[in-house]
This record gives C-alpha cells, sequence and structure tokens, in this order.
C-alpha cells in the first residue's frame, strides 16, 4: 500500500471544515442544518527526575501531542442525515506505537489504530450507512465490546432489521523482546450479521452471528504467548413486554472457537461450514441468559439467570468468563412519602449467587452476590446514603485438606448537611467506606484479612452574590495486612469563577499528599492544575490546563529521596457547530 502522509489528513480535515462552514451559512435558506463540535489541541509534556540519570520513574505520555477532532451531524431535509466521528492524534502512542515497528505510520495504520477514530455515518430514512471505527452491540452474547475498522449496514424496513459489519479489530503487531517488551498480535478480521424484527413497546427478536480470524501471515516476528485464533457464534435473542410494566428476555448463544489456527484440520472435531472448519483444538460449547420481571413508578422486582459453558468464547466480547451460572434477584422501591407528594426514601438491593467451575473440571465454587443502596431524607437539610455489597465464594473439602475462602465484604456510609441564608448556602458531606476482604489458605487453613477504611470529609459554599466559588476536601485511607500498613492523607483545595463579563471559566486547585508504608519514611507529593474555558464567541471556546506534578519519595526505595517533577500543558480551540 502507498504511504499517505499524515499532513494530507490534516488538508482533508481543514477543507471538511471550510465545507462546514460554509454550509452552515447557508442553512438558513434551505433545509439543511448542522450541530456537533470541531477543534484541535495540542499537549506538551515533560519530566525532571532527581537524582540525574534515575530511571525508576518513567515518562507516562509523549513529550508532544497534537490531535484532531471533527464531529459535526449534517441534517438534508427530514429524512437524511449525515454525521461525521473524526477524533485523531499524530503520534502512535498506544500499544501499536514505536517499539512495534510503526514509526512512520502508513495510511492503513493510521486510521486502523485503536486510539484513534474515523467514524462515518451516512442515514436515509430507514437505511444506515455505518464506515469506519464502529462499536456496535448485537446482544449480551454474541457481540458488543470491541471497536472494529470497516464498514457495514443497519436497515430497518418497516418492523423488519438487517445489520452487516465487516472489518478489523486490530493491526499485526510484531514481537518485541524489549525493553520494553512488546507481546506483539495477530492482525484479526471481524464480520457480524444480526437479522429480525421489532415492534416498538412491544417485543424484539434477533438471530445474531459474529465471527472473527486472525491472520496467520500479518507478523514477521509471531508472538511467543499468542496463538492465532478463530471463533463463531451464532445466539437467537428475544423481548417481550406486556401490560403494567411486565417483561421477559432471553438469549441462546453457541459458539466454536479454535484456539490455535495453526494446528491441523480435523474432521471429527465440531465445525459449522463454511463459516469455521474444525481444528484440533476447535471446542463447541453453549451459553444461555433470560430474564423476567415487573417495572413500575414506585416499584420494580426482576430475576436474572445466566449460564456459561466451560468452551463457550465469543469473538464480541474477549474478555467473558466462561464455565458459570449465575442466579439474582433484584428490586427497587420508593417510600415515605413527603408533604409534596415525592418520597424521602429509595432503596435498591439485589441477592444472588455465582457458581464457578460448574462443569467440575477443578473445585467448584459458589459465590453469593449482595448489593444494598439505601437513600433517606429526613428533611430539607439532612440526607443519609447506606450501601453494603458481598461478593464471596467459599468450597468444602476437595483435593486440598482444606476448600477455597474468599469472602468480600463493604459498607458504606454517606450523610450529608446543607444550611445557609439568602447570600451563601453551605454544603458538608461525610463519605465513609469500610471494606473487609478474607481469605483462607488451602493447605495451611489460616485465615487472612486485608482491611481499609476511607473516609472523606467534603465542605463546599456556594455564594449567591459573588461569582467565586471555593471547595475543601480532606481524605484519610488506611489498608492493613499482615505485615503490611499504609497510610494516605490527602488534603486539597480549589476556587473556581468567571471573569470577561463570565466569558472565562477559571480554575485552580490544589493538593497535597502524604502517604506512608509500614515502617518507612513519608513520601510527600504536590500536585497544583490552573484551566481556563474562554468562551471567545458564541461558538469558539480556548481551553488551556497547566498542571504540574512534584513528587519526593522517603526512603522505600533506593535511590532514597529519589523525586520527580511532571509538567503538563494543554491547550485548544474548539468550535461548535449549530445553533
Amino acid at each position: 500500500m502507498r504511504k499517505i502522509k499524515k499532513p494530507s489528513i490534516v488538508c482533508l480535515l481543514f477543507l471538511g471544515c471550510v465545507f462546514t462552514a460554509h454550509a452552515q451559512k447557508d442553512s438558513a435558506k434551505s433545509n439543511f442544518s448542522i450541530s456537533g463540535t470541531m477543534g484541535i489541541s495540542y499537549e506538551y509534556y515533560g519530566l525532571s527526575r532527581k537524582p540525574t540519570g534515575w530511571t525508576g520513574f518513567t515518562p507516562r505520555k509523549p513529550w508532544n501531542q497534537l490531535r484532531f477532532v471533527f464531529s459535526p451531524n449534517m441534517q438534508f431535509g427530514k429524512n437524511f442525515s449525515l454525521p461525521f466521528n473524526f477524533n485523531f492524534a499524530m503520534k502512535p502512542t498506544n500499544y501499536a506505537g514505536p517499539y512495534a515497528g510503526i514509526n512512520k505510520q502508513s495510511f492503513g495504520q493510521f486510521i486502523t489504530n485503536p486510539m484513534n477514530s474515523f467514524g462515518l455515518n451516512p442515514k436515509y430514512k430507514w437505511a444506515e450507512l455505518q464506515l469506519g471505527t464502529q462499536y456496535l452491540n448485537y446482544s449480551n452474547l454474541s457481540t458488543g465490546d470491541i471497536g472494529v475498522f470497516g464498514a457495514g449496514v443497519d436497515l430497518r424496513p418497516g418492523t423488519y432489521v438487517l445489520k452487516f459489519f465487516t472489518g478489523l479489530s486490530q493491526q499485526g503487531i510484531n514481537y518485541f523482546n524489549g525493553p520494553p517488551t512488546v507481546n506483539g498480535a495477530y492482525k484479526r478480521k471481524n464480520w457480524m450479521m444480526s437479522i429480525g424484527k421489532v415492534k416498538e413497546g412491544k417485543y424484539e427478536a434477533a438471530v445474531n452471528f459474529v465471527k472473527a480470524k486472525d491472520d496467520s501471515n500479518s507478523v514477521t516476528t509471531p508472538p511467543v504467548s499468542v496463538k492465532p485464533q478463530e471463533g463463531f457464534t451464532m445466539s437467537f435473542a428475544g423481548k417481550a413486554f406486556f401490560n403494567k410494566g411486565w417483561y421477559v428476555n432471553a438469549e441462546v448463544a453457541q459458539s466454536l472457537y479454535t484456539k490455535n489456527l495453526q494446528n491441523p484440520e480435523d474432521s471429527s472435531k465440531p465445525s459449522f461450514k463454511p463459516f469455521i472448519e474444525g481444528h484440533t483444538s476447535t471446542v463447541k460449547d453453549y451459553a444461555a441468559e433470560g430474564a423476567v420481571g415487573k417495572k413500575g413508578q414506585n416499584f420494580d422486582i426482576g430475576a436474572k439467570l445466566k449460564y456459561i459453558g466451560a468452551g463457550f468464547q465469543t469473538p464480541g466480547y474477549p474478555f467473558m468468563l466462561p464455565d458459570r451460572v449465575d442466579y439474582m434477584l433484584n428490586t427497587r422501591f420508593n417510600a415515605v412519602k413527603d408533604k409534596n407528594g415525592g418520597y424521602k426514601m429509595n432503596v435498591v438491593a439485589s441477592v444472588g449467587q455465582r457458581i464457578n467451575n460448574v462443569s467440575n473440571t477443578t473445585l467448584k465454587a459458589k459465590q453469593f452476590i449482595g448489593t444494598l443502596n439505601w437513600f433517606t431524607q429526613f428533611n430539607e437539610h439532612w440526607n443519609l446514603n447506606v450501601s453494603f455489597n458481598n461478593f464471596g465464594f467459599e468450597t468444602p473439602s476437595g483435593i486440598n485438606p482444606y476448600g477455597i475462602k474468599n469472602v468480600s465484604n463493604d459498607f458504606g456510609l454517606n450523610p450529608s448537611v446543607t444550611w445557609g441564608n439568602d447570600k451563601v448556602i453551605h454544603l458538608m458531606s461525610l463519605n465513609y467506606n469500610y471494606s473487609k476482604y478474607t481469605e483462607r489458605d488451602v493447605i495451611t487453613a489460616i485465615i487472612t484479612s486485608n482491611n481499609t477504611h476511607t473516609a472523606m470529609l467534603t465542605y463546599v459554599p456556594t455564594f449567591l452574590m459573588k461569582s467565586i466559588s471555593p471547595d475543601f476536601s480532606l481524605l484519610y485511607f488506611y489498608n492493613s495486612v499482615p505485615g503490611f500498613k499504609l497510610t494516605l492523607i490527602t488534603f486539597s483545595a480549589g476556587v473556581s469563577m468567571q471573569a470577561a463579563k463570565k466569558k472565562m471559566n477559571l480554575r485552580a486547585q490544589l493538593q497535597y499528599h502524604y502517604s506512608k508504608t509500614g515502617s518507612f519514611k513519608n513520601n510527600n507529593n504536590i500536585i497544583a492544575t490552573l484551566s481556563d474555558d474562554w468562551k471567545i464567541s458564541d461558538r469558539i471556546t480556548w481551553n488551556i490546563y497547566i498542571g504540574t506534578n512534584h513528587f519526593k519519595y522517603g526512603n522505600e526505595i533506593v535511590p532514597n529521596n529519589a523525586s520527580y517533577l511532571e509538567s503538563n500543558v494543554r491547550t485548544g480551540f474548539l468550535y461548535r457547530f449549530g445553533k
């Protein structure tokens, strides 16, 4: 592929801006309208480390970065719309950066780089064309968790639905042994399709297909820990809505997944020709989920059940946890009416269980899941929010002398009070959280606990006759495990105000962090930031951000008393289309 220089991309963007600007001037004379934003921003990053030559803290950003945003939505009459979503940077700073051999990106590498986004979705009545980077969600068991660069359609004539999309979800990345080490990846091509029927407020039904396949020849230095893979999933998903808020939904799915395409084909293994052929590493399995419940204005109740087979794996959700069963009971209700007809109390709760390793390949683990969020307004001044979460699992004795036990409990308490007069309103809020994690060793039966206390006090005065708005907060964090203790104290003070006839929004903040680990000397950290949003005109805003972060270590690392100073400056202009 012939390489196209990145300045040509900037030229195309400039021409697009000129076109949209002229089109906006003429919109009042026609049925054309435009809304959205476009902008350009520059970011500088600096790092100074002491002592000189110490490399214990590495740069977290490129020294210079230029980013463009172009996101207008053009509307031509009632039936045709043309939304853009162009968001891209000039330097490849993600995992597909210079260490993977991409110093000067080709045009294909540039537009498919995951740190960039190029999307175009022209739509005429019920037909939509999807071009560029898209994040498409078809169903919970087929696809919806990855971005793909490619092309497709979303057609909805009447009550029928037809969706199709194909493209790349990742580029081929060569293995690099460092430093730093780059694991590498194979180029992956994706296909997805959905055929269904929908009647708003009545029912939804669709058959979904998704496939992904790695290109074994896409890299010159193959990854060491990753093998080229191929997967195919098909599912049926349906929803139905009834009177008085009752609903039911369900989905069943089957997947065929090849763990290593370099293994030979095997006719005895599951296949679904012509979409996927069996290899010695191909597995087939199933998944299903369902829910039933009732939604009301002041009361909800519902039950959910999900099963994921041990070998189920869908390309659209690469990090889905397999081999489990979840069942949950959820509810929400309002209670205690006030004198104005509203409710002073709101409760959201759920209880259920997860069973891992249902295939019995290892010890079966049962995890109890419980959540509670209880909000109460006592009067016009006092509020209280209480939360509780429990997540844990325990198994009886098995191949080990003692069964597994892991239990996590979180309790939160958040009271707040407001008071004031016709000049100032005061808000004070305390947020306290206690977290306890208990674990039992399967060999020795020794039980250890990880305990964490977090308390944050916030005070915010609001001056009704002035444009200045200060805020203050104090945070205390304490964590303890056997042989280890961590203490963190943070004080933060900020102030915001308007200037230049309310066209400038200024914000300054200063933070001090004190942290201490065990018996080591404490660390000190000071962070200062200053930002300004200046509304130059009704359509143009100038954003400025200046930040500095100075961190000085105690004696917990070598060399002792090492420090670093980070500097960050961002500035950019944002232009708003439309009224």
